[in-house]
């Protein structure tokens, strides 16, 4: 806990941890890994996943830390060629105490990936790091995947539950 001079409480520091998808912990698997519903994308962008992550108070980010799991499937050279995605988040919106609305814009959390099909028929990837919490300036937050197909295609992708974020900050008291 930050104490102002004069003994006043300022802030109080919490680190909290969110796993992308709870809603599948409770599903079997015999590989041990487990995934979101399946999302069917082709030449036309997609969001595979937008999922609002809320630590259950409005936090001020110090800082913002992720490693998220995806896996694209039904991938076939001759009708896909390859694949275009990217991770994006925002805070979502968040009304002051006095009434004010801020909202952020999508930042991305990677480049945009482009990756040549060839032979694959599924294609696994884990990207990590930590974003810049100026431009993703309080949680709740919204994280998002979108893909695309460059030829005529019906790929699928879907999110493991090994997707993490991690979330440093201090609660905004009053919110």
């Amino acid at each position: 806990m930050r104490i102002k001079p004069g003994g006043v409480r300022a802030s109080i520091e919490l680190e909290k941890d969110i796993v992308m998808h709870p809603s599948v912990a409770d599903l079997g698997a015999t590989d041990g890994i487990q995934y979101s519903s399946i999302a069917t994308f082709g030449t036309t962008a997609v969001q595979i996943l937008s999922e609002r992550l809320d630590p259950g108070f409005t936090m001020k980010l110090r800082k913002l830390e992720f490693g998220l799991a995806q896996r694209f499937t039904a991938l076939n050279a001759a009708s896909v060629a390859s694949i275009m995605y990217h991770w994006q988040a925002q805070s979502d919106d968040y009304v002051t105490p006095d009434g004010t609305l801020l909202s952020t814009s999508l930042i991305p959390l990677c480049a945009t990936i482009s990756k040549g099909i060839g032979t694959l028929l599924t294609s696994d990837d884990v990207l990590s790091g930590r974003a810049i919490v100026g431009s993703i300036p309080f949680a709740p937050l919204r994280i998002i995947l979108t893909a695309i197909g460059i030829r005529a295609a019906a790929c699928q992708g879907k999110i493991s539950n090994a997707s993490y974020v991690r979330m440093v900050g201090a609660i905004i008291p009053g919110a």
